[in-house]
């Protein structure tokens, strides 16, 4: 069927799809390299792309939307080939002078407690995609990476087409790695002119950020997300090899610093981002100052806001009122596991109700509704009292005519 398929666009589902074995995927690729001697059809395969991503309709990769406007989707209903039609010696000769077949997938690596051993599907593509002399070309959209060591990803990096990658999801908790391995890896991310979305997860603290400047190639960076990691006074480090703005900056977690903030508000990223989130990073030292400046900033294309677990008080979100009601196209704002009162979350919304495009705001639990054990911790949930309290918020909105607004409260919401 692949040999004589009259499509450009051929797309069978997800590797991670229990349908698919690894005897039919073998089928599959010998079909794309080798060309029947005798076969019923005169006509060429048009073939040019094999797609096994999970979600076709929405993949947007060019070439399928280019070659193909209605391009053809078999899910599901390919039998397993019988083993002697996969026996050496029933194969045909591979066609030397046939253009090269795309092979489009996502890729999960993943290692276990420091260990690392490419097996299964992505191991069996990557052997075929080496061993085919130029017949297969590998293009990854999504690669996720979770604890595979530095050296190895090199490898398997130089074995994929690297302008083809979109996004990158890489977690990395080992805080040992070869200096020359990670300069590597960084200069390969840098040659995928078509990233857009990166992901770093569980940085380690002795993590380079001068490695960061090795991708300052990258002319399609929208989406940066730092996750858990201790970067306190290198976030310009990070950010001030990258020549295009960002429009999603995520900063969970990484100790960030008032130099940080300050160093945020006037970078080139500052007046394009339309998603923020700073959550769980300690900024009470920030408000009155940077962080008022950097809201101030974003105003103008801020969409997505939140502040989750940002250790700020009552009089420190009241001071960041004025910026937040300038941001005009502000459609949501999460401020909850923050310390308020009642009165202060109604002021909060009072202002925020002239913003008409803010839409979802999730609060947090007022501060008669617990008992603090300390500044930060809390036990001793009143549901009664918040529900009563979520009710006079919701009445609120209504005079306010807000009712479009849509208020949640982490604790109701579980």
């Amino acid at each position: 069927m692949v040999q004589t398929w009259p499509f450009p666009c051929l797309h069978l589902g997800s590797l991670r799809d229990q349908s698919i074995t690894q005897n039919l995927l073998e089928a599959v690729l010998d079909g794309l390299e080798l060309v029947p001697t005798n076969t019923a059809c005169p006509r060429r395969s048009k073939l040019k792309v094999l797609d096994f991503t999970h979600d076709f309709e929405h993949s947007n990769w060019e070439e399928c939307s280019e070659t193909s406007p209605a391009p053809f989707v078999i899910t599901h209903m390919l039998e397993e080939p019988d083993a002697d039609q996969l026996m050496p010696s029933s194969r045909e000769q591979p066609q030397s002078d046939r253009e090269p077949v795309e092979i489009y997938t996502d890729l999960f690596l993943g290692g276990l407690f420091g260990f690392f051993h490419l097996s299964g599907f992505p191991s069996y593509i990557l052997q075929r995609v080496e061993n085919s002399h130029g017949c297969l070309r590998l293009r990854c959209r999504t690669l996720v990476i979770d604890q595979v060591p530095f050296r190895s990803l090199v490898e398997i990096l130089g074995m994929l087409e690297l302008e083809a990658v979109r996004e990158v999801r890489l977690h990395h908790r080992s805080s040992f790695c070869f200096q020359s391995d990670l300069i590597q890896f960084f200069t390969q991310v840098g040659q995928m002119s078509s990233l857009g979305k990166l992901i770093m997860s569980d940085i380690p603290w002795d993590f380079p950020a001068d490695c960061f400047s090795l991708l300052s190639p990258l002319g399609h960076l929208q989406k940066l997300h730092l996750i858990f990691g201790c970067l306190s006074g290198q976030l310009h480090k990070m950010l001030s090899g990258l020549q295009k703005p960002l429009e999603t900056l995520v900063i969970n977690g990484c100790r960030l610093t008032e130099n940080d903030i300050t160093y945020l508000s006037q970078s080139i990223h500052a007046t394009r981002l339309k998603e923020l989130v700073l959550c769980s990073n300690n900024l009470s030292q920030t408000v009155p100052g940077p962080l008022e400046v950097l809201l101030s900033e974003v105003s103008g294309t801020l969409q997505h806001l939140n502040l989750r677990s940002c250790r700020l008080k009552e009089a420190q979100l009241r001071a960041l009122l004025p910026a937040l009601c300038c941001c005009s196209r502000l459609h949501s704002f999460v401020f909850y596991d923050n310390v308020i009162s009642t009165s202060g979350i109604m002021n909060v919304l009072q202002h925020l109700a002239g913003l008409k495009e803010l839409k979802r705001v999730q609060y947090p639990v007022p501060a008669e509704c617990i008992v603090y054990l300390d500044e930060y911790r809390w036990r001793n949930l009143n549901r009664v009292e918040l529900a009563r309290v979520h009710t006079k918020l919701q009445e609120m909105l209504q005079a306010l005519q807000r009712a479009d607004m849509e208020l949640t409260n982490s604790t109701l919401m579980a």
